[in-house]
């Protein structure tokens, strides 16, 4: 695929080799105002077998690209650990959020399985087709086929937040959504506590 970025920037971030006679540049680059990660491999054309092979990423996608990242360098660490944990039983999760934790928490003292940001949506496009706007779910619940989206931030972003629901909602008629908004969360949170099972975590173990 030839892409021509010469009307926008270009910043190489990373060059490295793969082979003895292949070579990957990874580049951030900008087109009509959106932003794309291009991945390049290139040989030698003096090589048996020259190449010149382009993926071409959007920016929008950069939730799935993080979740595939994590899910490697878990690979990589525990190795066949992961094979040996109980069901039900999630790798270590690395939420972007303490309330993501703390919900995550009240869903296993309920015995509900739980998926972490599975899924990437797109939900708007440029004029080329590119995707240039996505959303990713905090939760996914298997068993009752439901996504959760946390919002307990300020008002201002509440409000985009909820334009991305309604877009997904419109988008993926098939997928089931759920908002918790501040004050459903602080109910949870109350809930949760009033149980008796509510334990804070140790000093240092949230960033």
């Amino acid at each position: 695929m030839t892409v021509d970025y010469s009307e926008g920037r270009r910043d190489e971030v990373s060059r490295f080799s793969v082979s003895t006679t292949a070579e990957v540049t990874i580049r951030v680059a900008e087109r009509h105002g959106n932003q794309f990660i291009i991945i390049r491999e290139q040989s030698p054309a003096a090589t048996s077998s020259p190449m010149d092979q382009t993926i071409e990423i959007p920016a929008a996608l950069l939730p799935e690209l993080k979740r595939a990242l994590a899910m490697l360098e878990r690979n990589f660490e525990e190795g066949s650990e992961s094979e040996d944990m109980p069901g039900g039983q999630q790798p270590s999760v690395n939420f972007a959020h303490p309330s993501e934790e703390e919900f995550a928490r009240i869903l296993d003292f309920y015995h509900i399985t739980w998926l972490y940001e599975p899924r990437t949506f797109a939900i708007e496009w440029d004029d080329d087709g590119n995707v240039v706007k996505s959303f990713t779910p905090d939760f996914y619940l298997p068993e009752h086929d439901l996504y959760i989206e946390l919002t307990t931030q300020k008002q201002s972003l509440v409000t985009k937040k909820n334009r991305k629901v309604r877009l997904l909602r419109e988008l993926y008629p098939e997928a089931n959504i759920k908002i918790l908004y501040a004050s459903d969360y602080r109910k949870l949170i109350e809930k949760f506590a009033g149980s008796g099972a509510w334990q804070e975590p140790e000093a240092g173990k949230r960033e």
